[in-house]
C-alpha cells in the first residue's frame, strides 16, 4: 500500500524540497492572516456599531419617559449609560489604534510575493528533471535569499494562522479530528469570542438589572 505524503517527508530530504515546504506553508499563514484580520474588523466594527445602538436605546428610556419612576431607578438608567459610554469610548479606541485593514493588506501581499517564489520553484522542480548539483545549490541559495529577503520586510504572522493552516491539511500534518477542534476552538476564542462577548452581554446585563430593580 502506498506510504501517504506528510510534511515530515521534505523534512527528512534536501534543503531544496525543505525550501519549498517553508515558503509553501509561510504562504498560507500569510494569507490565513490576511482572512483572520479581516474577520476581526468586521466583528470589531459590528460591534461598536451594536454598543452605539445600545447607548442609543438606553438613553431614549429617559427622554420619551417609556419607563415609570416608581417601577425604574433613573440613576440605574443613568449608570448604564454611563457604563456604555466609557466601554464604547475604550474600547473604539483600542480597537482604532490595532488598524486591521492596513495589516490586513500587508499580509496578503506578502503572501502574493511568497506565491510567486513558490511558483519559481515549482518550475524548477519540474522542468528540470536532473538539474546539475552546482545549478541546484546556485537556485537554492537564490531562492533562499529572497524568502529571507521577503520575511524581513513584512510583520511575522500569529502562531494560531499556521495551525490554521495545518488544520487545513490536517491529513497531510497528520492531526486528527480532536487536534482540528482545538485548533478551531483556539481560533476562535482569539478572533471571534471577545466580539461576541461585547455584542450579547451588555443587553442581557441591562435587562437582568431594570428586572431586578422592579422586584
Amino acid at each position: 500500500m502506498e506510504k501517504k505524503k506528510s510534511h515530515k517527508d521534505y523534512l527528512d530530504k534536501t534543503f531544496l524540497e525543505e525550501l519549498n515546504y517553508k515558503i509553501w506553508s509561510t504562504k498560507g499563514s500569510r494569507f490565513n492572516a490576511n482572512k483572520r484580520l479581516l474577520k476581526v474588523a468586521d466583528l470589531s466594527n459590528l460591534c461598536l456599531s451594536m454598543l452605539s445602538v445600545y447607548l442609543i436605546a438606553v438613553g431614549l428610556l429617559s427622554v420619551y419617559n417609556i419607563y415609570s419612576t416608581e417601577t425604574f431607578d433613573e440613576n440605574l438608567i443613568a449608570y448604564s449609560i454611563t457604563c456604555l459610554s466609557i466601554l464604547l469610548l475604550v474600547f473604539g479606541q483600542i480597537e482604532n489604534a490595532k488598524d486591521f485593514s492596513t495589516k490586513a493588506k500587508q499580509y496578503h501581499n506578502c503572501g502574493l510575493e511568497l506565491s510567486s517564489l513558490y511558483n519559481e520553484l515549482r518550475i524548477f522542480k519540474t522542468l528540470n528533471d536532473k538539474p546539475k548539483l552546482n545549478e541546484k545549490r546556485e537556485f537554492a541559495e537564490k531562492i533562499s535569499s529572497k524568502y529571507e529577503r521577503i520575511l524581513e520586510r513584512h510583520e511575522n504572522h500569529q502562531p494560531i494562522d499556521h495551525n490554521m493552516f495545518k488544520a487545513s491539511k490536517a491529513e497531510y500534518h497528520e492531526l486528527d479530528k480532536l487536534d482540528v477542534f482545538k485548533i478551531k476552538a483556539d481560533y476562535y476564542l482569539k478572533t471571534g469570542f471577545i466580539y461576541h462577548a461585547l455584542i450579547i452581554l451588555p443587553p442581557i446585563i441591562i435587562i437582568g438589572l431594570l428586572i431586578k430593580s422592579v422586584w
